[in-house]
């Protein structure tokens, strides 16, 4: 094959293009926005899709891993509690249900098992690789699942138990995330994969909610979204599991050509095998001021992310006045509209010349976090009963959540590169922090679910994001953190770690 620089200013002194012969090893060695040209046997060779294959299955797969533990926050308006009857009658139309205590404990559970199995994820993953530790989560959290309407019935504890290994398998999804998008995703579509992989928060809502409340009011009841959940989980794990492997150099699908493209302009410590890599420098990135940016940005986006995934199928049933079964799709609306909102913001903020890739990232944290937090304050002010109004600001105000993947999360992903494992663990970690203090902060706030109190819960939310937008856009950078190349010296003082390896 041939590389050819695009740039013309690159070969001013030369007035047509000089085609180079490169091997494998050289890839590194190819700048970014190079033009490769195959010869010989490679001639006519199309560089192939299987990082979009790989991109979709995994995408498929974190959504069901979170569709597993959101499951309850639907099921829980009509299930039974534990202990209760089954049975409803004209008398009994509907069941008591868990107290808030109760709901609360299964709510917080998960981010508990979640930072449990944060560290042996990435230990596991530095290890044995992101195959077998994502694969053996995924088989988890299907088995998980499908106990819970088993067990639910019979003790609370055991009840518990389940969601705390839900937690656990959920623990992986972010690291997979950072690791995946470091081994397959090209240089130039970072952001398109950071911010896909990202969307199973939103794919997760938008597949669960409406088929929930569809289930939970059908003659087969609560316990088959559980049953359903669990058995396609399954299925598209073991699909990730037969397509996927650690590194694109090692699938027998990927073809020389898209091998190029993926790993160009990629330094050869970025490229290399989990065995071959340097030992994770986890002081020197703990203590980089642009990482610590791209964490406080992540937590108060995730905080104000759990306060919609969490508390709009409440908000809207209670406030909104939509039904049980309307509820499901209602709750799924605002999501969807994220979801898209975020496939777009990673492929445009890939596509956009002419600013800095720094100014990109300060522009779409601030668009994600900030335009949030004003519809946000509006949704404090809609009364009760204008479920359309609520729906509307609800869906713009987790839409522009979607930018976060040009913003925290791709900045992540260019500063920490081949460490990016590591550095969306602690993300998963800041996830399951506010999974935690997210009911924890609202149960404090929403006493008695009032209008009142639900505008104080949006107001604190909005606040929060709006401080940590301005730390992030302070602290922020595009280029890539000296400790993922030891031959790159520190660009800036918020891209250098206060402690570094001497060699």
């Amino acid at each position: 094959m041939k590389v050819a620089p695009e740039n013309k200013d690159e070969v001013s002194s030369v007035s047509s293009k000089i085609p180079v012969e490169i091997t494998r090893e050289q890839l590194s060695q190819i700048p970014v926005n190079a033009k490769v040209i195959p010869i010989g046997k490679e001639k006519g060779e199309k560089p192939g899709g299987v990082r979009y294959m790989v991109l979709i299955l995994t995408m498929t797969c974190l959504s069901f891993m979170m569709s597993n533990v959101i499951c309850f926050n639907f099921t829980v308006l009509c299930m039974p509690g534990t202990g209760e009857s089954s049975e409803l009658s004209e008398n009994k139309t509907h069941y008591i249900g868990y107290n808030r205590k109760e709901k609360t404990w299964l709510f917080s559970v998960v981010a508990v098992g979640a930072m449990f199995g944060l560290f042996p994820v990435i230990i596991g993953i530095s290890t044995y690789g992101i195959r077998k530790v994502f694969f053996a989560a995924g088989m988890l959290t299907s088995v998980t699942t499908f106990l819970v309407p088993i067990m639910a019935p019979i003790d609370f504890n055991l009840f518990l138990l389940l969601r705390f290994l839900q937690g656990i398998a959920y623990a992986a999804c972010m690291p997979a995330v950072g690791a995946i998008t470091s081994s397959w995703a090209s240089m130039t579509q970072q952001g398109l994969f950071i911010a896909a992989l990202t969307t199973f928060g939103q794919l997760s809502s938008v597949f669960s909610m409406p088929v929930a409340g569809e289930l939970c009011v059908s003659p087969f009841g609560w316990k088959s979204v559980y049953f359903l959940h669990a058995f396609i989980s399954i299925i598209v794990f073991l699909m990730w599991f037969a397509v996927f492997t650690d590194s694109p150099k090692d699938n027998r699908f990927v073809r020389t050509m898209e091998l190029v493209e993926i790993q160009k302009g990629k330094s050869n410590a970025a490229t290399a095998q989990v065995h071959e890599q340097e030992p994770t420098p986890y002081l020197e990135i703990l203590t980089t001021p642009s990482i610590w940016g791209v964490w406080i940005g992540a937590l108060g986006d995730l905080i104000a992310v759990q306060l919609i995934h969490i508390y709009s199928p409440v908000y809207l049933h209670d406030i909104g006045g939509y039904s049980v079964e309307k509820t499901g799709f209602a709750a799924a609306v605002p999501v969807l509209f994220q979801f898209l909102m975020k496939m777009f913001a990673g492929h445009s903020s890939d596509r956009i010349t002419g600013i800095s890739e720094t100014t990109k990232l300060r522009i779409y944290n601030s668009i994600a976090l900030g335009a949030s937090a004003v519809f946000l304050v509006a949704l404090g002010f809609v009364k009760e009963g204008q479920g359309m109004a609520g729906l509307i600001l609800m869906t713009l105000a987790t839409a522009m959540f979607g930018f976060n993947g040009g913003g925290f999360t791709k900045c992540a992903a260019l500063v920490s590169r081949q460490y990016s494992h590591f550095v969306m663990a602690n993300v998963q970690f800041l996830l399951c922090l506010s999974m935690l203090l997210c009911p924890l902060l609202v149960s404090y706030l929403l006493r008695n679910g009032t209008i009142a109190e639900w505008r104080l819960v949006f107001f604190v939310h909005a606040g929060i994001l709006v401080v940590c937008n301005f730390i992030f856009c302070f602290l922020a950078t595009a280029k890539p953190a000296p400790w993922t190349d030891r031959t790159l010296k520190p660009s800036a003082s918020r891209n250098t770690p206060l402690y570094t390896l001497k060699a």
